[in-house]
């Protein structure tokens, strides 16, 4: 399926396309993309798929889209445009292919769902073509090998003086679970097309409901959960290599700054004790955010890591209807 715009064509990728695309994002994040590590098993993944412009045989942008809820909706991500191209509506032209390709290929996908920060420049744009759902804080923190608690994960534990008892990998993922966490989250998390409860997994948004928790579950990402006098709470972790850094995203949903930072220490020891000679470039999204500035304390004063945004930043969760809207 190809079909020119303005000297553009559009198709999907193949893993032949790999180092096409490399040079194509070469500059993007500051050698801390994610692309590059996980190009080919997306590929390689039936639920996702890869969308590419050319002009000529140079690849100038690139959209994916990963199905999810068992079909009925699918997120739209990894957004990137060549510099010479940039400003000149790739990402747009390609989003409306993307659309019309599900429409013909996926017809059980009825939503499109993305993530944006505030850090970024095409956000209010972004939103100008999407309902908003809801937004949670984030932070990103970065912090190398010889940090005092890099050298010796078990200080972590002299930090936690909570007096809350350990988490627990999660395993309680029924109904019940999901519902008690959902009081720790952000005004409009619970705007999904089936009223449940929504989640932001490493950027990707997806419903909070066990199944999903299953899911990722079996592709390696790090859950915890703690259940304390009747309050639930959850936090998701996945971590990855890049050129220039190991970079972590953890989601924490917790009633407050204590238990948001019993959830993280744990994170923490866990990523320093596999990964002692890497520096680490943390994200961490908080579902309240009146915790957001214990969380800061925590990072910047307490394990002296580096902070990497000079403003306070949000994530926004983004969703349209397929049937109602256009790109």
């Amino acid at each position: 399926m190809t079909e020119q715009s303005q000297n553009l064509s559009f198709r999907l990728a193949s893993h032949d396309d790999y180092d096409a695309v490399m040079r194509m994002s070469k500059d993007i994040y500051g050698d801390t993309d994610y692309l590059p590590e996980f190009f080919h098993s997306f590929l390689d993944n039936p639920d996702t798929t890869i969308f590419l412009a050319v002009a000529g045989t140079q690849v100038v942008g690139l959209l994916m889209a990963t199905i999810t809820e068992e079909g009925k909706a699918f997120i739209g991500t990894s957004g990137r445009v060549a510099p010479a191209w940039r400003n000149k509506g790739v990402i747009w032209k390609l989003g409306e292919y993307q659309e019309a390709w599900m429409r013909q290929n996926r017809p059980t996908v009825r939503y499109k769902r993305a993530t944006a920060s505030t850090a970024i420049v095409f956000t209010k744009k972004l939103r100008e073509y999407k309902r908003e759902l809801f937004r949670m804080p984030f932070t990103e923190y970065k912090g190398g090998p010889n940090l005092w608690w890099r050298r010796d994960p078990a200080q972590l534990a002299q930090l936690d003086t909570t007096g809350l008892p350990d988490v627990v990998p999660l395993q309680t993922t029924d109904d019940d679970f999901c519902t008690a966490v959902q009081k720790w989250f952000p005004a409009g998390a619970c705007g999904g097309y089936d009223g449940k409860p929504m989640i932001i997994v490493d950027w990707d948004p997806l419903t909070l409901r066990p199944a999903n928790l299953k899911l990722l579950q079996a592709h390696n990402f790090t859950i915890y959960m703690l259940n304390y006098k009747g309050e639930a709470s959850l936090s998701i972790a996945n971590t990855y290599p890049t050129a220039a850094v190991r970079m972590m995203s953890v989601t924490i949903y917790a009633m407050n700054d204590v238990t948001v930072q019993k959830h993280l220490l744990k994170h923490l020891e866990d990523i320093s004790r596999s990964y002692k000679n890497e520096d680490i470039q943390l994200s961490v999204f908080v579902g309240l955010a009146e915790l957001e500035d214990p969380l800061h304390q925590l990072c910047r004063e307490t394990l002296q890591m580096e902070n990497l945004l000079d403003r306070k930043s949000e994530v926004i969760m983004i969703e349209i209807d397929m049937l109602t809207s256009h790109l």
